[in-house]
């Protein structure tokens, strides 16, 4: 009696981009920064654009200034890819997908524990209140790109003239080739009232 081969379909629910956020994928370069209100949609599309390299079989990182910062982007993420899910670890908030890849969650409290990874894509969540976001950028996140010659997403709301500023000014910069920057009002999101943000 031979043995059958048996296809298993999944399925991945992401929600639909909107017109500002399916912009700024059409003019990503490799390094990008979000400069958006509130509500715009920001980890929407950064566990979107997550989830779809993780899908081609690509590790990924999502990083935060603090554990607190990332917990419900973990949730979200948990939920997302449960269908696809091998293994789960809470403690290092580690998923580990059939396509034998992984999708890891880091706090940028100490991103020393980062070093030695490789990523083909890193987004970097809330960057502008990160602590040390150069030092964090140029030693420890930067380097983890390489063996994939990944990309890296900076996602914030501004606060003040700060390092995620001068990566803001670096993709606004025709001459920086491999960076782009946006920025973009909370009322470019077509879900949220107008009513509620006047």
């Amino acid at each position: 009696m031979s043995a059958q081969s048996q296809t298993i379909e999944r399925t991945i629910t992401l929600p639909y981009r909107h017109l500002a956020q399916a912009q700024i994928v059409t003019e990503a370069r490799r390094f990008n920064v979000l400069n958006c209100g509130r509500r715009f949609g920001k980890d929407v599309l950064g566990i979107d654009l997550l989830v779809n390299t993780a899908l081609e079989g690509h590790p990924t990182a999502w990083l935060s200034p603090t554990y607190k910062n990332m917990t419900d982007v973990w949730r979200a993420l948990v939920d997302i890819l449960q269908p696809i899910t091998q293994r789960r670890s809470e403690q290092e908030h580690r998923l580990e997908l059939t396509n034998r890849t992984a999708v890891e969650l880091w706090s940028l409290e100490q991103p020393d524990t980062i070093r030695g990874k490789a990523y083909k894509r890193v987004i970097i969540n809330e960057a502008a209140t990160a602590q040390n976001l150069q030092s964090s950028w140029e030693m420890v996140l930067r380097p983890t790109l390489a063996d994939y010659k990944g990309d890296a997403w900076f996602l914030s709301t501004p606060k003040g003239f700060n390092h995620f500023k001068t990566l803001y000014d670096r993709g606004q910069d025709e001459d920086q080739l491999e960076w782009a920057s946006w920025t973009f009002p909370t009322s470019a999101n077509p879900y949220i009232d107008p009513d509620e943000i006047e």
